[in-house]
């Protein structure tokens, strides 16, 4: 799952990239037991990855609306909290499978 805020100070580009990195290590220091920011899986098993690096340029991140490459081809859809807590699943829409809006 992404999470995306947007900011409303200004700061350029590095500015931001630093600031997600201080909010990330800040979260993951408040419980290492359950957030890590390493990225390795091996690393992170049981914890919640928190990637700051998306932020870096040159990187990619799936975009809404679009479809994963697995089985299925599940959509990646903007879901409300409501239905992260009620624990909707990763490939609750599909292609084949679209949310009704």
């Amino acid at each position: 799952m992404h999470l995306m805020t947007p900011l409303d100070l200004m700061m350029d580009h590095d500015q931001a990239c630093a600031y997600a990195k201080r909010i990330a290590q800040r979260l993951a220091a408040t419980a290492p037991n359950r957030y890590t920011l390493a990225s390795a899986p091996g690393k992170r098993a049981g914890r919640i990855f928190i990637d700051c690096l998306r932020n870096g340029r040159g990187t990619t991140a799936i975009g809404a609306w679009s479809p994963r490459a697995r089985a299925g081809f599940p959509i990646a859809v903007p879901v409300s909290w409501r239905q992260v807590e009620t624990g909707i699943r990763p490939d609750a829409f599909t292609i084949e499978k679209p949310p009704h809006r």
